[in-house]
């Protein structure tokens, strides 16, 4: 399995490499969507009303298998310190965000004594 780069922001959007994260689940799902607004007119019909910013990455989830508590570690840090963070994929897509949550997830048929995670990354850009 490959592994994601992890990166750090540093002073003035500079990016300090920090090793790496197990890559999760081949299923994860990042979303676009539209904040634009429908508002109803005084006459009934619809206006629609769309702000600077016209669409956003929603958060999404990933689960990551049989991890040692280097990496469960690393992820608590990111996420007690709120850490910045730039994943860099195996396809070299480019996620930059933060670490929102993350819980134990017990698989079955996966040994007791290894982390099965599943976390919450909120993307900015």
């Amino acid at each position: 399995m490959s592994n994601w780069a992890i990166y750090i922001e540093a002073s003035g959007s500079t990016w300090e490499a920090d090793g790496g994260i197990p890559r999760p689940n081949e299923t994860m799902e990042t979303q676009v969507l539209s904040n634009t607004t429908r508002i109803k007119l005084a006459n009934g019909a619809s206006a629609y009303f769309t702000p600077t910013t016209k669409s956003y990455k929603e958060e999404f989830s990933m689960t990551m298998l049989e991890l040692d508590d280097t990496v469960v570690s690393k992820i608590d840090d990111y996420i007690e310190n709120n850490t910045k963070v730039k994943i860099v994929t195996h396809t070299s897509e480019v996620f930059i965000g933060k670490f929102l949550s993350r819980q134990r997830a017990w698989l079955t048929g996966i040994e007791p004594d290894v982390y099965d995670l599943i976390v919450r990354f909120q993307c900015y850009e």
